[in-house]
Formats: C-alpha cells, sequence, structure tokens
C-alpha cells in the first residue's frame, strides 16, 4: 500500500497551505465512473462530472466527490453555513449550522474559500477537492442594481456550494483512479493529520472495492419524438410574442444575446441518476454533471466551458456566440468547481 505523498515530503508541504491533498494510485479497469460513484455516494450531497469531447472521445478525467466537510447556501442575502467544527474536520460527524444576513454573500464565499489553500501535487490534475455548487441567474442581483425580480416560487438557493476534501479521480490516459483526501493541516501534530487522511484515503479503497453499484440495466430507445408529457411555463404564442420582442430589442441596439427563459415541468418515477445515465447516453458533451445538493438534484450536458481560471489565466468561453440564443429556465445553475 502506498500513500503519496510521503510523511517526508507531507510535513514539507504543510508550510504551502491549510490543507494537503494524500492519495492512492489504483488501476482503473475494474470500475467505472458510474459504478464508482454508486458506491461512494452517500446523504444527500455529491457530484459527478464527466466530460464527451467531439461527441465520441472522452475527456481525460472524470470527477466523484461525496461527502463534504462544509456547505453553503445562500438565499437572496441570508446565508446559511454548515460545517464540521474545526476538531473534526478531517473525519466525519455532524455539521454545526448557522445562519446570517450578509450584505454581499459572493464575497462571504469569497473569503470562506481563501481560507482553504492546498500545493499542487504531480500526479493529480488541477482540480482535486474545492467547492461544488452552482450559482442560480439572480446571483447577478448580488453585483448589478436589477429593478422587478421575478416571483420566487421555487423557494431554491442563489447560491450553493459546498466544500469536498474527498474525491475519486479518474484518469482515462493512464487508465488509473486516483482516491484522494485533503489532510487539514494542524502544525501541531502533523503525523495525527497525515495519519487521519491516509485512513480516509483506505475507507474509500475499501468502499470502490467492496459492495455491488445499485446500478440497473434498461433499455433505451435514443431516437424518435419525446413520449413523456410535460407543460410548459409559456403558451405557445405568448413565447412567439416574446421572441419577437427580443428580436425589436436586437436591431433596436438595445441587446446583442438573450437567454429567453422557458421551463418544461413533467413528473416522473425516474430515479434522478438514472436520467443522467440515459442524458450521457442521447446527448454526450464536454461537461456532463449530476450534482446533489441536498433535497435539489442537477442533471445537465452543456458545450460551455463557463469560466476556469489556472494561476493568472481566465477562460471565458460561453456558448452560443453573441446572437444565439438558448431556452433556460429561472434558477437553472451554471455548475462549477474551483
Amino acid at each position: 500500500m502506498r500513500h503519496y505523498p510521503t510523511y517526508e515530503q507531507f510535513v514539507a508541504l504543510a508550510d504551502q497551505g491549510s490543507l494537503v491533498p494524500v492519495y492512492r494510485q489504483l488501476l482503473s479497469d475494474s470500475l467505472t465512473p458510474v459504478s464508482a460513484f454508486c458506491k461512494i455516494q452517500e446523504g444527500e450531497w455529491s457530484f459527478l462530472f464527466e466530460s464527451v469531447v467531439g461527441g465520441e472521445r472522452l475527456g481525460r478525467y472524470s470527477f466523484l466527490g461525496s461527502g463534504p466537510f462544509l456547505r453553503f447556501e445562500a438565499y437572496g442575502h441570508r446565508v446559511r453555513i454548515a460545517a464540521q467544527p474545526a476538531a473534526s474536520a478531517s473525519g466525519s460527524g455532524p455539521l454545526r449550522v448557522t445562519e446570517q444576513e450578509h450584505a454581499d454573500p459572493l464575497r462571504l464565499l469569497e473569503e470562506l474559500l481563501s481560507k482553504y489553500r492546498t500545493p499542487h501535487l504531480p500526479g493529480l490534475p488541477r482540480f482535486c477537492g474545492g467547492a461544488v455548487g452552482y450559482a442560480g441567474y439572480d446571483a447577478v442581483r448580488y453585483v448589478e442594481r436589477l429593478p422587478n425580480p421575478p416571483p420566487d416560487d421555487r423557494g431554491l438557493p442563489d447560491l450553493c456550494f459546498a466544500f469536498y476534501d474527498r474525491m475519486v479521480i479518474f484518469d482515462q490516459i493512464n487508465k488509473t483512479v486516483a482516491v484522494v483526501a485533503h489532510a487539514h493541516v494542524d502544525k501541531s501534530d502533523l503525523r495525527k493529520c497525515y495519519q487521519a487522511a491516509c485512513e480516509r484515503v483506505d475507507r474509500l479503497v475499501e468502499r470502490l472495492q467492496q459492495g455491488v453499484a445499485d446500478l440497473q440495466l434498461t433499455d433505451i430507445a435514443p431516437v424518435g419524438e419525446v413520449q413523456t408529457a410535460y407543460r410548459s411555463n409559456f403558451a405557445d404564442a405568448a413565447f412567439e410574442a416574446a421572441v419577437e420582442k427580443c428580436k425589436e430589442y436586437i436591431k433596436a441596439g438595445d441587446i446583442f444575446q438573450v437567454v429567453l427563459s422557458q421551463r418544461l415541468q413533467t413528473e416522473t418515477r425516474a430515479r434522478s441518476f438514472d436520467i443522467y445515465r440515459a442524458l450521457r447516453v442521447v446527448n454526450p458533451s464536454p461537461f456532463l454533471f449530476y450534482l446533489r445538493t441536498g433535497p435539489v438534484c442537477l442533471v445537465g450536458s452543456s458545450p460551455e466551458i463557463m469560466a476556469r481560471v489556472e494561476g493568472d489565466k481566465l477562460t471565458i468561453r460561453p456558448w452560443p456566440a453573441p446572437g444565439g440564443a438558448v431556452p433556460t429556465r429561472r434558477k437553472t445553475p451554471a455548475w462549477a468547481r474551483s
């Protein structure tokens, strides 16, 4: 059994951040990201990110996480934080919940993130732990003064992020799996911090080795018309009228791109993860995501990179190009990882 880094290397890395990743590297030929996710997920907070490039080639990495040590939710300016006490942050235990009013929840989230810094380890990708979640469209109201907000008929958070310090990472090129747990650095007892992280890695490996993934062989017909009945919050004529109005705004030079929202709603007995499994077949994309945030589950397939920061380089590549339009709905999140 080999943990990376060694304890001696860990001691040197402990000066570079408040968290240090510890991991084991395994062969991946007995697992898939889908089966592994079913084995490690626990509670109501977890995620799976996959990628298909060019419609036929798997992206290099798949990322899985479960059991966050901190949860951040903002409903307008009311912020709810659930976190493990410092004494148990490197293990498991009940989360302590606090609520407060804050003038700038985005800034508060940034301040929380700044407390958790980690050095990069060779052998791990740029993302091996951090905050995972979504920002709803109305989060723009934290930075822009916009009148007449639409009624909030869903009661969902405007910001919802969970902080993960344990992950499973598939490397499709090297055919390996990295099982990662971050050590929460306590300078008074580095040996204990390192050993606790190693033990958490080992427990995660045991979960991957044991048990049966809760997956069923399911028929799928990825062609033909949609058979499930659904309803929209727009009548056809009203939606067409809204499109014409948007075209007039473009002609007048008031806007150059519009996201015209439409909510499609239906009821189903299908499990949310089975919906994700079907989506990854009928609509593979560079950004496939399954995200459980408490009672809300987000399933998506997107071509958008949205935004990425690496060092001092910021990449913004939204889709479609200016002038295009895509139907979405209020509070549909742009998923993020950092």
